[in-house]
Parts: C-alpha cells; sequence; structure tokens
C-alpha cells in the first residue's frame, strides 16, 4: 500500500458508494437504469499491477477499478442527456489508459485572476484523478482528492473550488431535483442561475407556469437559453413529472419540437 502520512478520508468503499448512489439517482430522474454498468468482482480488469505501475497511489488505482459506470445514451458529445453536471461527462474509467485518464489534468488548480488565469503543467498528484472531464467555456471539470476526501470542481476559465465529496454530490443531487440544472436534448444543461440572472426556485416556478409557448416563440432573441427558454423548459419538466415521475420521452420530444419552432428550422 502507498505510504500516506495521513489516512484517506474516506475509504474505498465509502467512495465508490458515494459515486453509485450519485449514478443511481441520475436513472431515477432522466438516465436509463439498463445504462449503468457495475465493475466485475475484483473491480475492472485492466487495471493490473504492471498497466499502473508508477502511474497514481494504491488507493487511487483501487478507487478507479472499482467505480460504477453510466454509459452515455447519446452520440453526440454535446448533447447533456449523456452530461452529469454542464459541459460535463464522465471518463471512462472502465479501461486503464494512462494517456487518457491524465489528458485533462492540466484544469487541475488553475491559477485565476479576473479571467487571466496561468495553467499549472505539473500533473496532479498521486492521490488525486479526473472523474468527469468539462469541455468549453464554463464546462465542469470534476477531480477525486482522496487523500483530503474533496472533490474539487475546475470550471473552465472561472475558477477552481474544493468540497467534500459526500457533501459535493448530496449538494448536485438536490440541484438536479430542484431543476436548478438540468439537461436539455441536444444542447448544453441549462441552469437556472442563468446569464447572470438570480431566480429563487419559487420564482422560476411562477415565472415559468405564466409563460405560454406562444410567447416563448416571439422572442426577438434568435438564439435557444434565453431566461425564457430555461423556464419554459423547466415548466414543462414539471408538467411532465419532474423528479419523481418524470416522462423523459414525452418531454424531450416536445422541447425538441419547441427548439425546432424557436430557431426555425
Amino acid at each position: 500500500m502507498h505510504n500516506e502520512k495521513k489516512l484517506p478520508v474516506y475509504s474505498v468503499s465509502e467512495i465508490t458508494t458515494t459515486v453509485l448512489d450519485f449514478l443511481t439517482f441520475l436513472t431515477t430522474l432522466h438516465r436509463n437504469p439498463e445504462d449503468l454498468v457495475m465493475p466485475p468482482p475484483g473491480g475492472w480488469p485492466s487495471y493490473t499491477p504492471e498497466k499502473c505501475a508508477g502511474f497514481k497511489s494504491d488507493f487511487v488505482i483501487e478507487v478507479l477499478k472499482n467505480l460504477p459506470y453510466l454509459e452515455d445514451p447519446t452520440s453526440d458529445h454535446d448533447d447533456s442527456l449523456g452530461h452529469i453536471h454542464y459541459k460535463s461527462h464522465l471518463l471512462d474509467y472502465r479501461t486503464f489508459d494512462r494517456e487518457r485518464l491524465t489528458e485533462v489534468e492540466y484544469e487541475y488548480e488553475y491559477e485565476y485572476d479576473d479571467y487571466d488565469y496561468e495553467i499549472d503543467e505539473d500533473a496532479a498528484p498521486d492521490h488525486v484523478f479526473v472523474f468527469a472531464e468539462g469541455f468549453e467555456s464554463g464546462g465542469v471539470t470534476l477531480f477525486f482528492d482522496v487523500k483530503k476526501g474533496v472533490v474539487g470542481e475546475a470550471v473552465a476559465r472561472m475558477h477552481y473550488n474544493e468540497i467534500d465529496l459526500k457533501k459535493y454530490f448530496i449538494d448536485l443531487k438536490r440541484s438536479l431535483w430542484n431543476l436548478e440544472i438540468f439537461p436539455c436534448p441536444g444542447r448544453a444543461m441549462m441552469e437556472l442561475c442563468h446569464n447572470g440572472s438570480n431566480f429563487t426556485d419559487a420564482d422560476a416556478d411562477r415565472l415559468g407556469e405564466a409563460l405560454s409557448e406562444r410567447e416563448v416563440l416571439k422572442q426577438t432573441d434568435p438564439s435557444w437559453g434565453t431566461d425564457k427558454d430555461m423556464l419554459y423548459v423547466r415548466y414543462l419538466y414539471r408538467s411532465y413529472g419532474w423528479p419523481r415521475a418524470f416522462r423523459k420521452e414525452e418531454a424531450f420530444r416536445e422541447v425538441k419540437e419547441l427548439m425546432r419552432k424557436r430557431e426555425g428550422y
């Protein structure tokens, strides 16, 4: 076992159970239960001592080889129906690939100063690994620091925060449940705090219910993703049973049709 000066905050089992709980939660909302994949007994088989030599700490290897995985049901990298956060999808850690597993480690602890930032060219330390990969501006890359027991949330060109691992996923589940952040078929996730807006949950519900499709389609801004778009989609999801009994196929079909009308194609 790697000689750590300080014992990890959470055990391998606690970390993998937290991830399983979160991924299972997603399947109760909008993801497909059959896409949840569990590692076989003994873990993902490609994590052999020979391949993993010198890669990360033994503890990190044990976590990676035993993490459950949620397959992306889409064939579109940009489609948030396969994302776990804003412009963020799970890194496919099921197969050991040293280069792929460390490809975005340059995101680790960006130093930001008024939107000017310096990239730390050093790889993340051996007790830190990438869990989810963000892309484009605002994309969320998630690091697991197994020594501290935290999630490092790196938001591209914005900030880097560390939050207790269990708390992070409790909060993310709450945000999804309350439609503070939610998927939109074929597009990035939509957010309640959108374009600088600061809607409360109650205000968003009230404003969304008051909107009509006609009002949404009458907008002069031709680009999808305005506050009205977000509020109306949020209202539609509620009307289709989010979060307890979401009729996702019907809801996503209606949202796609709305986008088609809205953008004139």
